[in-house]
């Protein structure tokens, strides 16, 4: 197979971004909406903040139409649709994909982080993991409160967001592969489960490959989640192979590989040196067509994660400005893009008052190069409808960045 690198447009990029995240048409429904899009894109990222959803809500609700924000941890825990792993943050993974991870789930690839802390526990606490697996095996799914006198133990070290050694306990099975967290609550908290109570057997067989082929495979699967992969500047090598000037644990190699039809391309927009790995299919992606509804982006959305990526192919500049002190942020808190017939046409924020079941829509900010008209003010209004649907809210408020729409 001869290497190569194939050069396309700036618009056939996004294209290919907005249709491999599946942001161009919506899932049916009707055909197990969820199930569809993990299935499809493998996995989604979550994060517990929730300004009017979390992060897996608006993922979904960019998606599925009549998404409401339950639906997700009553289906995919209680059905053993997924599993939790770091990926390379905190993903709900496709559980088809556990036997890849499972190898890796060991003491010998902890994180020097973690290396640390479970040391420190060990030292503190002899036999701790130990005492905890036996106490789920003993009592089933249970959350670190549950776990008697080991809970009420706060160590003078920190562990993530996790305070007292119950907790500290569990979340080290977790990541060892020893325990899965099998059930989130409304609130966000956590319940722990023994990883053989909850999944099969066979699900539980280990990968029989070597660490060069998980890591690949693993790409693979990141690239269903991730169109569009950064390589950096890429060239080609006068024994032709490739050479990534950006350094990840990506391997030219899987670029050059023959003997599967499945291996990644290398693509990058006309007179740039850098380059961007795309799945095999990408030709496909392109005879797609793009819908005109107007979708509000999560932040930590596979379209938009990159964000230098973002900013090189669809020339727009975005940060996630939560962790900034309040004097410093540009755009605002928790900024919404909007995403319509393939552009990045404006952001905004929004908040859900659960007492009073309103959700306040505010901060709408338009690009500069954009003007509302007829059409896009009736998508906008689409979408605050099937947002306030997600929520069950029973009343919309807007501030008066809302006026530029009538401005225009």
């Amino acid at each position: 197979m001869k290497t190569e690198i194939i050069e396309l447009s700036k618009e056939d990029l996004q294209k290919i971004a907005i249709v491999g995240t599946n942001l161009h048409k919506w899932f049916d429904e009707e055909t197990e909406g969820i199930r569809k899009v993990i299935e499809k894109l493998a996995m989604v990222q979550l994060d517990p903040l929730n300004p009017a959803g979390r992060n897996h809500d608006l993922f979904f609700s960019s998606r599925l139409p009549k998404y409401k924000i339950s639906e997700f941890q009553q289906l995919v825990y209680s059905e053993k649709l997924i599993f939790e792993s770091y990926f390379p943050n905190l993903m709900a993974i496709s559980k088809e994909y556990l036997p890849l991870f499972l190898p890796q789930m060991k003491k010998e690839f902890l994180h020097k982080y973690f290396q640390s802390r479970l040391e420190k526990m060990e030292k503190l606490h002899s036999g701790i993991l130990e005492e905890a697996r036996s106490f789920l095996r003993e009592n089933g799914p249970s959350k670190a409160a549950d776990i008697g006198e080991m809970a009420s133990e706060k160590p003078e070290f920190t562990f993530w967001k996790t305070s007292n050694l119950a907790g500290m306990a569990l979340e080290m099975l977790w990541i060892l592969g020893k325990a899965v967290i099998c059930e989130r609550d409304e609130h966000w908290r956590k319940k722990y489960d023994l990883i053989e109570s909850f999944f099969d057997k066979t699900l539980l067989e280990q990968a029989n490959l070597n660490d060069e082929e998980i890591s690949y495979y693993k790409f693979l699967i990141k690239q269903k989640h991730y169109p569009l992969i950064n390589l950096g500047k890429v060239k080609i090598t006068e024994s032709n192979n490739f050479v990534f000037g950006k350094k990840k644990r990506l391997s030219p190699k899987w670029f050059e590989r023959t003997e599967e039809n499945n291996s990644p391309k290398v693509l990058r927009i006309e007179g740039d040196e850098r380059g961007y790995g795309v799945s095999a299919d990408w030709e496909n992606l392109l005879k797609q067509n793009l819908d005109d509804e107007m979708r509000a982006i999560a932040p930590l959305d596979p379209l938009i994660w990159d964000r230098e990526l973002t900013k090189r192919v669809f020339d727009f500049d975005y940060t996630w400005e939560v962790y900034k002190v309040p004097k410093d942020r540009i755009y605002g808190y928790y900024v919404y893009p909007l995403l319509y017939q393939g552009e990045f046409i404006a952001r905004m924020e929004a908040k859900y008052d659960k007492k009073k079941k309103n959700l306040h829509i505010f901060n709408l900010q338009k690009e500069e190069d954009f003007e509302f008209d007829n059409a896009s003010e009736k998508k906008l209004i689409d979408l605050i409808d099937r947002w306030t649907y997600m929520l069950s809210s029973e009343s919309v408020t807007k501030d008066e960045s809302y006026d530029i729409i009538s401005m225009s």
